[in-house]
């Protein structure tokens, strides 16, 4: 029996989740939209998540939410995207044993390749 993915997207705006339609769709993912860190969290003590796409904004640059989760879900494949990137906050966010990080200008595509490689248990 196949079992439906399910992925949350976590962002302030709804940018992602706009982005990222088609593609979910079109894979036969289910994806949760949550706007704020409590929704996230809420969410992830309610039901079985397969990965986590989080804006790195609606942490505020503040990386304790993440331990947080793995408190929660510690083999949770976790996505971090930001719009700008600073190596001080790469390297932070990096040490808390993320998925992938991604920075939004390279584009979609890499977003897209890395959710898929965290649904199917790759390593990226």
């Amino acid at each position: 029996m196949n079992q439906e993915k399910t992925i949350i997207l976590a962002e302030p705006v709804g940018t992602l989740s706009s982005a990222l339609h088609n593609f979910l769709t079109e894979k036969g993912y289910h994806f949760i939209k949550a706007s704020t860190l409590k929704e996230t969290l809420l969410t992830l003590q309610k039901q079985r998540v397969d990965a986590l796409v989080l804006d790195v904004s609606l942490m505020e640059n503040d990386i304790g939410f993440i331990p947080v989760i793995r408190g929660i879900e510690d083999d949770l494949p976790i996505i971090i995207c930001a719009e700008t990137n600073t190596p001080e906050l790469e390297s932070k966010i990096r040490q808390q044993r993320i998925f992938y990080y991604h920075i939004n200008s390279f584009g979609i595509q890499d977003l897209e390749m890395a959710i898929s490689n965290a649904i199917n248990g790759l390593s990226h």
